[in-house]
């Protein structure tokens, strides 16, 4: 049954069919349809089209939207699954838009991986990425008794690329509706923080304790906060902007260890992944990755506990 009986009893997503825009309506169809972003991702993979959770997240709340032949592809199919009208998700999607000015060769734009973001990098005035080379990184992600998200340990090596460099900025985004929060901040001084709650977003600046002549390297460690979710957590992943020279990702289960945990990479949000073999889980029940010279893209863990 296509959607057009449904729509005679839902007159606010009849409404939105002739006024909404493209995110607005995607997300009342998914709430009036009660489907979840996971559900609507496996539909879609059953349909041999991949899109990211994160990427359907970002289409439904406006703060991206999709462009490449393999989203276009994901749309159409939302239609169906939504009951829709044809074309009522396609129509609204407009032009493609102008990428701008391209980034330097081996980068990515940071508005790519963070489209959330800009508003809060404008507010701080943010210094470009390409003063600072990112040498080591390391995470340490933490999950509860209940799966959920509580807390990253992350520290970051880093060198300058520029004279006078006093500072780093990073960037988190979550889907639940507590933003997480920066604490234990070592070799460092928290600066500004500004947030878009609606959005997800926040982004924070770290100030070195010294500053930096090219060449001279930073150390800085943080623990994000995360307050308690509704859902469980069943990947996490870093976005780099720039090329890193190690990359440790360790994933830490205070519950039962998953079934299985596989390492991926993605070019952007809306790009399928590309997994990896599958990961040890040893006694310390957490699992690990180690990357090195990564170039641009996403690295993350993605485990399953059935």
């Amino acid at each position: 049954m296509r959607g057009d009986q449904t729509l005679v009893a839902d007159r606010e997503l009849r409404q939105l069919l002739r006024t909404g825009t493209f995110a607005q309506v995607l997300d009342h169809a998914l709430n009036v349809r009660g489907l979840s972003l996971e559900r609507v991702q496996r539909h879609l993979a059953a349909h041999g089209v991949t899109v990211s959770r994160a990427a359907l997240s970002y289409w439904r709340h406006g703060r991206s939207r999709p462009e490449r032949a393999e989203s276009l592809r994901a749309v159409r199919l939302l239609e169906n699954v939504l009951e829709l009208p044809a074309a009522s998700l396609m129509s609204r999607l407009g032009p493609p838009r102008s990428r701008g000015a391209h980034a330097e060769p081996g980068t990515v734009d940071r508005r790519r991986l963070w489209p959330a973001h800009s508003r809060l990098l404008a507010e701080l005035d943010a210094p470009p990425d390409s003063q600072l080379r990112q040498l080591d990184i390391h995470e340490h992600v933490q999950l509860n008794e209940k799966r959920q998200l509580a807390e990253v340990r992350t520290r970051l090596v880093l060198q300058a690329l520029a004279d006078r460099v006093d500072r780093c900025v990073v960037y988190h985004w979550n889907e639940e509706p507590v933003l997480p929060v920066i604490t234990d901040v070592r070799y460092c001084r928290l600066g500004r923080v500004r947030t878009n709650t609606a959005a997800g977003a926040t982004v924070s600046e770290l100030l070195f304790d010294q500053r930096l002549s090219a060449g001279e390297c930073a150390v800085v460690e943080y623990v994000t906060a995360y307050s308690p979710g509704d859902d469980e957590l069943t990947y996490y992943h870093r976005r780099f902007t720039r090329p890193v020279r190690q990359f440790l990702l360790q994933v830490g289960f205070a519950g039962a260890a998953p079934a299985s945990c596989v390492p991926y990479r993605q070019t952007a949000l809306d790009a399928p992944r590309r997994t990896g073999g599958r990961l040890w889980i040893g006694a310390s029940n957490t699992a690990h990755l180690v990357v090195t010279d990564a170039g641009p893209g996403i690295i993350g863990l993605t485990w399953d506990w059935d």
